[in-house]
């Protein structure tokens, strides 16, 4: 989910046969579950709340309430972490003396959904799990938005709130670095079968996973795609849309269900996509690229690879760019960015594998896995080799009561 704060950045959200990948976390004194969507693209976390007058956004299945919370605390125009957020994340209202914010989810100049609040901070609930196996919980003080109107397509979603893990300093892994509470890498394993999955405070170590390098960037997971080939047979794009510059962008963005590629690099794939399926397969026509068989699809479609600096290679199969509803209909899953050439990596090509999220040493690292089996993990603070399955180290935290962070996936978006 790419983002736009006052008039900052631009964004992207898509909600649109979109199961997105949610957690609970517990917020406040006495605590409170909140369902939140697991996004690596968004600086600021925020759940739904009330109004610092009493009123709150209506129907919808988790509020917050800072009156009822004895640990929160509203931040101030004059606070200096608001100061610091002025303008980029946040504007200070001339009615009150609270620092609000307002940020827009859409794509290129198109809006689709925005929200409102305010910032606070308060208690977040994290469960330690040390060597005997045995949880404690351990309290960290947090920031984030407070979010009073939501509309568009979030007006319609069913999580309360977005928990953030981009690289900025404002985002909710971040700011839990910051205090030393977790180490500078996460991972995350989405599982593509009945959903769900894990993410975890430090490195999964497994043999066999790739690494490419991050680029420098304060807000996105960015890297260096150089290519795309289908079955092995590199596509004709112009290699400056995927060359980095400030308006030629790869991002990887666990908010976004689908994948979206450059405009330069749509027709190309598209149209090698369409030359490479197998004889029996049929196109729909008048219809948004789908496709009719009966047969396997790993049988009927073609592989891709996405090529990235460094020799890294991404392996994908036909699930990772095809959709369907009723496993008889296909339709590619990969939509052009109109006029942008950004290409945005969502969870279709992220799903079924482990994806290392590594900003002390800059890199990004990926490799097929069952993502229902246990995963081997350190802590970078401990340096601890563990499993998830037969815990031995002491800084694995959760959010959930288990070594590892289990993504609860609410399937709200079947339409």
């Amino acid at each position: 989910m790419l983002f736009r704060f006052c008039n900052s950045f631009f964004l992207h959200l898509n909600l649109h046969f979109c199961r997105p990948y949610v957690t609970r976390i517990q917020l406040g004194n006495p605590p409170k579950n909140f369902s939140v969507l697991i996004d690596t693209a968004s600086i600021m976390s925020w759940v739904s709340c009330r109004t610092p007058g009493g009123s709150s956004v209506s129907s919808l299945p988790g509020i917050f309430d800072p009156r009822s919370s004895s640990t929160s605390s509203l931040i101030s125009c004059s606070d200096k972490t608001c100061q610091a957020m002025i303008p980029d994340l946040a504007v200070c209202s001339k009615s009150s003396d609270s620092c609000e914010w307002h940020v827009l989810y859409g794509s290129g100049v198109a809006v689709y959904s925005n929200t409102t609040g305010y910032y606070i901070s308060d208690v977040a609930h994290l469960e330690i799990l040390n060597a005997v196996g045995h949880t404690s919980s351990a309290p960290a003080t947090i920031i984030f938005g407070c979010s009073t109107l939501r509309s568009g397509e979030l007006a319609e979603a069913k999580f309360d709130g977005i928990l953030t893990f981009a690289p900025h300093q404002m985002s909710f892994s971040s700011q839990l670095h910051s205090q030393g509470l977790i180490p500078g890498v996460f991972s995350l394993c989405l599982k593509s079968a009945y959903w769900g999955g894990i993410l975890v405070f430090g490195e999964i170590l497994e043999e066999g996973i790739v690494y490419t390098s991050l680029l420098p960037s304060p807000i996105f997971f960015q890297l260096y795609l150089e290519s795309i080939a289908v079955n092995s047979q590199e596509l004709p794009i112009e290699p400056s849309f995927f060359r980095p510059s400030r308006k030629h962008v790869t991002i990887a963005d666990s908010g976004t269900s689908l994948t979206y590629l450059a405009d330069g690099a749509y027709d190309p794939f598209i149209n090698a996509i369409t030359a490479a399926v197998s004889p029996h397969v049929r196109l729909v026509k008048n219809s948004d690229r789908c496709f009719v068989t009966s047969i396997n699809i790993d049988l009927s479609f073609p592989t891709l690879t996405l090529h990235f600096t460094g020799g890294a290679v991404m392996k994908l199969k036909p699930n990772n760019y095809l959709r369907s509803e009723d496993e008889v209909i296909y339709c590619i899953a990969w939509k052009r960015n109109y006029g942008e050439q950004i290409t945005v990596l969502g969870d279709i090509v992220l799903k079924d594998k482990i994806i290392v999220h590594d900003l002390e040493n800059m890199l990004f690292g990926w490799m097929d896995f069952d993502c229902s089996r246990p995963v081997n993990v350190t802590s970078s603070i401990r340096k601890k080799r563990v499993s998830s399955g037969n815990v031995s180290s002491h800084k694995i935290w959760s959010l959930t009561g288990v070594a590892i962070i289990i993504v609860h996936i609410l399937c709200h978006f079947d339409r």
